[in-house]
């Protein structure tokens, strides 16, 4: 069941809104359909090792001691799951902080990835597409998947913020997130039919 719903959640906020944006661009199909695989292999790879980086770099700021993690699925031995730091965790304010920076880092990298396809600074589809995807979709992914997961029973981030904040500021944090990603993905998906603008 777990395996079904995550596979739905990188459908919908991850293969659609990238097949849509090229979509509605003025590329022609032959100029990036190669490209939409070739890009999720990218996203695939990299983006439980720069969520579990994040709270790595945490858990460094704040002295935590690392004893154990999981940087990348073990693809060669069959697994594909999901990565995770651990350390002495105590449910403090700096566990809060410690938690919640891969998502912080997810809202930054969404403003500057709808800033910069908004300027239309970048004028290759591929390049288009992986700040697309890379800063903008995998931070949409990296909210709802997470939250989502919480709010039905998993014990995940979003229940570690729980434990070192409240259930309220846990709530909060994610819907804000996740209405703050699925805004600015919407925002981004609008403007790609006038991508790329070559007259200015």
């Amino acid at each position: 069941m777990h395996n079904l719903i995550n596979t739905s959640e990188i459908a919908l906020f991850i293969m659609l809104p990238l097949i849509i944006f090229y979509k509605q661009s003025k590329w022609n199909l032959k100029s990036y359909i190669i490209l939409i695989p070739i890009l999720y292999l990218i996203w695939y790879l990299t983006y439980m090792l720069f969520h579990e980086l994040t709270h790595w770099l945490g858990a460094w700021i704040f002295g935590k001691e690392v004893f154990e993690y999981k940087l990348i699925p073990r693809f060669w031995e069959g697994d594909f799951g999901s990565g995770y730091i651990k350390y002495d965790f105590k449910g403090d304010t700096k566990d809060f902080f410690i938690v919640i920076l891969p998502y912080v880092r997810d809202i930054f990298f969404l403003i500057v990835g709808y800033l910069l396809l908004k300027k239309q600074i970048i004028k290759t589809s591929f390049l288009a597409g992986l700040v697309l995807l890379m800063l903008l979709l995998s931070s949409l992914y990296d909210i709802s998947n997470n939250y989502l997961a919480y709010v039905f029973g998993s014990l995940n981030d979003f229940n570690a913020l729980k434990i070192s904040s409240t259930s309220f500021i846990s709530n909060f944090i994610g819907i804000s997130f996740m209405l703050t990603a699925m805004f600015l993905t919407y925002k981004t998906i609008k403007i790609s039919k006038e991508y790329p603008n070559y007259n200015f």
